[in-house]
């Protein structure tokens, strides 16, 4: 009996290997042994989805007791991909996204352009929107840019996009549209204050079906990139927002917070169900791909910045927005294709996948016709995922390094120093090969290490979840605290066991890397703000609303993309935190 199981094993195994080694032999994604049941060669619509520091746990696929069915359903009919990686920031990331390169080859690498920057995206660049109108498609942005304003050729409608509706800068009042009494609403670069008052997410909704029911008479095919500034604070709700997560308590202070936090996901999630519900009404959903994923980890508690209302969750996984650690760079992400065979659905992929990998990804789909399994796009950092998003995922004996065994996770300088900012930004970094991960310079975080406390914060509705704790990764060098950390990321996801003593060869590989990374890198663009000066950097709307003009840079002689300087590849080039230096001041605690 055990002799004849075993023949109809090993049967079944030759036979499961002989369906693989058919379907893999082939050259050809686009075809019939691969799970695409389109074969009309259509043109697919593509949407990408990038929500606004949104945490690992703040998704009901995640956490269930957040309310986001939208968010949910999207993830039951597509693939989630656990290893897709963003920046540590938003313009870093925003950036990657759109040109296809590591921030630190495309000038973003250093903080986030903050209002009146004298400084954008380098015009330099080639953005996806680009890429994508080269190949007939109507282009639109809808949200947050956050790339730089101060010359025309920075705004969207100079970078690809036919149709922009949004706001300039990284976040504004969700009811009043300003920051810093600025007000940022624009449409295609001209100020629009139709509708201020109406909660900023709202508005972008509505903007949303409006391009897509006006898009059904074109004959091009679409590609979206929505941006809404939720669930960023500030923790701005209406009432019904606030009541979706109603048993959190009001009446305390941690948990009204997290309730209003999480009034902004809802708010998201209802952004998202609108999206799906007006393509189904333009008939366009059989043919539209849609990507769902946060520009960032999670912006939680564990920054400890006085001011800032950071209530989202990334837990298990380690910090949050800014740093180098999982929370920080890992987002929750789907890929969504009605194309696919329904055997796709509700599925996983742990392949490594990079934010600038998007760009020759959306490209190679948007080709007409047969998709080569090769396919590249010189002067890029990205690779294209569409062997790994289609059915030769499974043809690889090692799926997840299939396409991409490294990436640069982070190269910059990781400081919250606005006024003096490095010409640098290559002292910290962090590199992934394979399941090993890298954090090596002076700093993980924005923030002073010795103000760093619960790294691994649990969410206020979940205080019965285990505690995580670990190695905080500071080392002592020459008097100094630096850190360094080395991570087995599949091992140990939440990244609590530090292997940096037990491996030197894997260091002394990986520290190769970021050293040749360094070499590569292009000098940042970042210039400080100017401030909200009338008549040079702001002017007056209707004479009433203080609005921005977009004069007061020349990119070409005040950020120029240049190679780094020489001193920028040494190992260490500025200081690192002094080990006598006082402990943290203390941060004021949470006020309603």
């Amino acid at each position: 009996m055990r002799a004849l199981t075993a023949l109809v094993v090993l049967v079944l195994a030759a036979g499961t290997e002989s369906w693989k080694h058919k379907l893999c032999k082939h050259a050809y994604l686009n075809s019939p042994r691969d799970f695409y049941r389109d074969r009309s060669h259509r043109q697919p619509n593509i949407i990408y989805i990038m929500a606004d520091d949104l945490g690992w746990n703040d998704v009901g696929f995640h956490n269930p007791k957040v309310k986001t069915p939208y968010i949910d359903e999207l993830r039951s009919k597509g693939i989630e991909l656990t290893q897709a990686y963003q920046q540590t920031v938003c313009s870093a990331s925003r950036s990657a996204f759109l040109t296809g390169k590591y921030p630190s080859n495309n000038a973003l690498q250093l903080l986030v352009l903050i209002q009146e920057s004298q400084s954008c995206l380098p015009v330099e660049h080639k953005t996806l929107f680009e890429y994508m109108k080269e190949l007939g498609y109507s282009t639109a942005q809808i949200g947050k840019w956050h790339l730089g304003y101060c010359h025309e050729s920075c705004l969207p409608t100079s970078r690809g996009v036919d149709e922009f509706r949004g706001i300039n800068t990284g976040a504004v009042g969700y009811f009043n549209w300003t920051e810093a009494d600025v007000m940022q609403k624009q449409i295609n670069g001209e100020p629009s204050i139709n509708g201020i008052g109406t909660h900023l997410t709202l508005k972008d909704t509505s903007h949303i079906r409006d391009v897509i029911r006006n898009h059904n008479d074109n004959d091009n095919p679409l590609f979206m990139w929505l941006t809404p500034t939720a669930p960023h604070d500030p923790l701005e709700v209406t009432e019904e927002m606030f009541q979706v997560h109603d048993f959190l308590d009001p009446e305390e202070c941690e948990t009204n917070l997290r309730r209003k936090y999480l009034g902004l996901v809802s708010a998201l999630d209802d952004l998202v169900g609108e999206t799906m519900a007006a393509l189904k009404e333009a008939g366009m959903d059989d043919n539209t791909i849609i990507v769902f994923s946060s520009d960032n980890g999670g912006a939680n508690q564990a920054a400890q910045i006085p001011g800032k209302d950071y209530y989202a969750n990334n837990y298990p996984l380690r910090n949050g927005k800014a740093a180098f650690t999982e929370g920080g760079v890992l987002t929750p992400t789907v890929y969504y294709d009605p194309r696919l065979h329904p055997s796709t659905r509700g599925t996983t992929r742990d392949f490594l996948m990079h934010v600038s990998d998007w760009l020759p990804t959306f490209v190679q789909l948007a080709k007409p016709g047969r998709k080569s399994s090769r396919f590249k796009i010189h002067g890029i950092d990205g690779i294209s995922q569409v062997a790994n998003l289609g059915s030769r995922y499974h043809c690889s004996k090692e799926r997840k390094y299939n396409l991409r065994e490294d990436m640069l996770v982070a190269l910059t300088d990781v400081t919250d120093n606005f006024d003096e900012p490095s010409m640098c930004a290559t002292e910290d970094a962090a590199y992934r090969w394979r399941d090993y991960k890298l954090i090596y310079g002076d700093q993980y975080y924005i923030i002073h290490p010795k103000c760093v406390s619960t790294e691994w914060p649990k969410p206020e509705e979940s205080p019965e979840l285990d505690d995580i704790t670990g190695d905080d990764c500071h080392r002592e060098v020459d008097g100094k605290q630096v850190v360094r950390c080395l991570f087995n990321i599949a091992e140990d996801p939440s990244e609590t066991r530090n292997l940096y003593d037990e491996m030197p060869e894997m260091v002394e590989k990986l520290v190769a890397k970021i050293q040749q990374a360094k070499r590569e890198s292009v000098k940042p663009v970042y210039r400080t703000t100017l401030g909200p000066i009338v008549g040079y950097t702001v002017r007056y709307f209707e004479d009433e609303y203080l609005v921005p003009k977009h004069d007061y840079c020349t990119p070409s002689e005040h950020f120029p993309l240049v190679p780094n300087e020489p001193e920028c590849y040494e190992e260490s080039h500025h200081s690192a935190v002094n080990i006598n230096e006082p402990s943290c001041p203390e941060i004021p605690k949470c006020q309603l």
